[in-house]
């Protein structure tokens, strides 16, 4: 029996026959279930776990793909890492989860929509963006918002050995997390679901990996506060936009913050919140990256390279190149022609 043949057989066993269910596969093999209820998944490869290991699966969720991998004792790990379970789940307006018992640790991201979450006596937004981790057996609530319930990703594991000594992997259990990269990280968790959903010793040491890299991502990410919502961190990711599409216009904070709409000042406590810069640094890291482009592939004079990305003063835009390769635009481009291996 595959591993979907056995999912939906053990699933109908805790399902009962007044309770509608729809099974099935999306294109390329996916798993894509539509429930009104929780389902829970004790399963190794399309085999029921034998030691009893229960990952408790979301509520009123809608076209959710997961994968399941092996869970017994012969299992590979990465750095003590063992993934259970991982999935992306569209919450219906009723999505509610409520879990107290439970013997793994699981990270989830949210991608789409509004939520809350309910932990250690705290109550925190979830908006794009934001990544939380919850170590086992932790109370906890997630709602979806009626008006714009979620889209999120999440990954069920265990740690081999020492499950409390997780200072390795970048988030803590009970940490909470927004991160900018939110397509760099949505596209980790898909490939840790595809790979996740394919069978052998490599795979599993793949997926492995993948959620390694995933909580190393979502330790560099920075704490809201309780109670943030969406705003600031919208805010920030429109002034970032800005940057990264028209920096070469961008001269300085007053222009950035009449492009966006906000103060200069505002902005500055953005980037102190949400980045690992200044505006300031953002732009300038822009400017001199593209024109550093420009010098190995275009036949543009200094000045002119200079001009391409903002700067009136060729002089000055050596000084800020310089300081940010250790050569000059001239130097840079002599020595990456002189190592030419193309």
């Amino acid at each position: 029996m595959s591993m979907y043949g056995a999912l939906r057989t053990a699933m109908r066993r805790f399902l009962t026959k007044k309770q509608r269910f729809a099974v099935g596969r999306n294109r390329g093999g996916a798993l894509r279930l539509t429930t009104t209820w929780t389902i829970f998944a004790s399963m190794s490869i399309g085999r029921l776990q034998s030691q009893g290991q229960v990952i408790p699966l979301a509520t009123a969720v809608a076209d959710a793909k997961y994968c399941f991998q092996g869970q017994g004792l012969a299992y590979p790990e990465h750095q003590g890492l063992r993934l259970l379970c991982a999935g992306r789940e569209h919450c219906l307006p009723g999505f509610h989860v409520a879990r107290t018992d439970f013997a793994c640790v699981l990270v989830e991201f949210v991608v789409e929509g509004r939520g809350k979450l309910r932990a250690d006596g705290s109550v925190w937004d979830l908006f794009p963006g934001v990544i939380f981790s919850y170590r086992m057996n932790t109370p906890h609530d997630i709602w979806a918002e009626p008006t714009d319930p979620m889209t999120k990703y999440f990954a069920a594991y265990q740690v081999a050995g020492q499950r409390d000594a997780m200072s390795g992997f970048g988030i803590a259990p009970g940490a909470i997390r927004w991160t900018r990269d939110l397509a760099a990280v949505q596209t980790l968790f898909e490939e840790l679901i595809r790979e996740g959903q394919l069978t052998g010793e490599l795979n599993m040491q793949i997926t492995a990996r993948y959620l390694e890299i995933i909580l190393l991502k979502a330790g560099e990410a920075v704490a809201p506060t309780v109670g943030q919502g969406p705003g600031g961190a919208e805010a920030f990711q429109r002034a970032l936009a800005c940057i990264e599409s028209d920096f070469a216009n961008i001269a300085t904070l007053d222009d950035l913050g009449r492009r966006v709409g906000l103060e200069p000042n505002y902005i500055c406590r953005l980037f102190r919140r949400f980045g690992q810069e200044t505006p300031n640094q953002c732009i300038t890291r822009h400017k001199v990256n593209r024109a550093a482009e420009l010098l190995l592939t275009q036949s543009m004079s200094v000045g002119e390279v200079a001009s391409v990305v903002g700067y009136e003063d060729p002089y000055y835009f050596s000084r800020v190149f310089k300081k940010r390769f250790g050569y000059s635009p001239r130097d840079f481009r002599n020595v990456a022609r002189k190592n030419r291996v193309w």
